[in-house]
């Protein structure tokens, strides 16, 4: 909530405020919902001065509607469409990651959510020459494994290198750590400072839950609030910045259904634009490797209970199968 202050608007003086606040009159909302014939008999005040300044104020603080038809327009003008280097993961996210949107993958311990990660980072930093802001906060980022998968995409070292350059990793252990983490890309981006690291087109967070999980016991209004603050930066970030933003998240058994559910509660639930289940499948006398299946729960473009496979083997890079997805049950 705005209070008023001198220089907020023309015409708001300090003698003026003093009046307005013996009058309980503090904030903006208090002074644009106020009955300016009373504000001005009880306060002795002009009233035209008062109608001045609140029209000044409600074109600064007010929200103006927009059509439909300029809202379209502004998001095929801002949205972009980054592919994350499988075409199965891009057919099930709609031809792959939109700009504005924040995707979470979520599964439990050893589902590959990592290797995904990784996956994506060297395919917009290889092939589409974008920078990319990785944020681990469980210590599984391992160079030499995106190095191995650089190297089976590319065969030109200088290229390898040049990818790897695109790629800053920050290593951030509490939520703290990574809302600052956050903020100091925020301000390079509204300066739009030109650093080492290029601009950042994917924020990958691997993951959300490591640092929000040790909030919520205890004083867990507090370690809601802080959960939020974080929705509201990632959120605004995609969208102020045109950014895809990537998080990974762990996942609970419903108690009642007995079906795997994200973890972080239904307040999270409602931050992720899409959501990608990840799960283990055995390895089979054909297929040596261990099998993950990425199924499509939350989609605004795509009908849920899509499915692909996943190949994540020993080999340099992680395969996704071209297996046409398939509509769950």
């Amino acid at each position: 909530m705005v209070v008023l202050r001198v220089g907020l608007c023309p015409g708001l003086t300090e003698e003026m405020l003093q009046l307005l606040r013996a009058n309980g009159v503090r904030t903006v909302v208090d002074f644009v919902s106020s009955d300016l014939e009373d504000v001005a008999q009880k306060c002795s005040l002009s009233y035209k001065a008062l109608v001045a300044v609140r029209r000044v104020l409600l074109a600064q603080f007010s929200a103006f509607p927009a059509n439909g038809a300029d809202l379209y327009e502004e998001l095929k003008s801002s949205t972009a469409i980054l592919s994350t280097g499988s075409s199965s993961l891009d057919q099930l996210l709609d031809s792959g990651l939109y700009t504005g949107e924040v995707m979470e993958l979520m599964g439990a311990p050893g589902s590959g959510k990592t290797q995904v990660c990784l996956g994506i980072a060297a395919s917009v930093s290889l092939s589409l020459k974008q920078h990319v802001l990785f944020l681990d906060s469980t210590g599984g980022f391992t160079a030499s494994r995106l190095y191995q998968m650089l190297r089976a995409r590319a065969e030109d070292e200088e290229e390898q290198l040049e990818a790897l350059q695109r790629i800053q990793v920050v290593r951030v252990f509490d939520i703290y750590e990574m809302l600052g983490a956050l903020q100091e890309l925020r301000d390079r981006l509204s300066q739009q400072v030109m650093s080492s690291t290029g601009p950042v087109k994917i924020v990958v967070i691997d993951s959300v839950s490591a640092v929000i999980y040790p909030l919520l016991g205890g004083k867990q209004s507090e370690g809601l609030a802080i959960m939020m603050q974080l929705a509201r930066e990632l959120k605004t970030l995609a969208k102020e910045f045109s950014l895809a933003v990537v998080v990974t998240n762990q996942v609970t058994r419903d108690s009642s259904t007995g079906q795997l559910k994200p973890a972080l509660g239904r307040s999270w639930s409602f931050v992720p634009s899409t959501r990608v289940l990840l799960e283990s499948k055995e390895a089979t006398w054909e297929k040596a490797t261990t099998q993950r299946v990425a199924s499509l729960t939350k989609s605004p473009r795509q009908p849920t209970g899509m499915q692909v496979e996943l190949d994540i083997g020993n080999g340099d890079v992680p395969e996704l199968n071209p297996a046409t997805p398939t509509q769950g049950l």
